[in-house]
């Protein structure tokens, strides 16, 4: 799994987990909501003015993962309002395509999972902020 949070002015650090088995509801709180999702949003959005809309992995909506999310005051789209066929509603989705295609321009090939995760982190420090901004206008 990899996991970044997205706003109009950039991307979150890149959590690159390396399991072969789905990330449990703990490892995806310590990770990404505790240590990637929180700081990002006290450093960029202290102010209030956002919303955490992930995709429809159960991790995401684990009664461990809402419960902090409720504890920090996160607001956050219920998983009965994340419709499963509409990957177009979450920006991110356009996101993680575009990042594929950065990560495989010009033919790159993976050597092995570390240099795809160093690959996969340069990358995602190059999108264009007009981009970024673009994505998350209608949020």
């Amino acid at each position: 799994m990899i996991w970044m949070a997205m706003f109009s002015k950039g991307v979150s650090d890149v959590y690159i987990h390396r399991g072969k088995q789905a990330v449990l509801q703990t490892t995806y709180l310590k990770e990404c909501i505790n240590k990637g999702l929180l700081p990002f949003i006290e450093k960029y959005h202290h102010n209030g003015n956002y919303l955490f809309w992930p995709d429809l992995a159960s991790a995401h909506y684990s009664n461990l993962v809402k419960e902090r999310l409720h504890e920090k005051n996160v607001p956050f789209v219920a998983r009965q309002d994340n419709p499963p066929n509409v990957p177009q509603a979450r920006s991110i989705e356009t996101v993680w395509a575009l990042l594929e295609r950065k990560v495989y321009e010009n033919s790159w090939e993976v050597k092995n999972l570390d240099a795809l995760a160093r690959w996969i982190k340069q990358k995602a420090k190059e999108f264009d902020q007009n981009m970024l901004q673009s994505e998350t206008d209608y949020i």
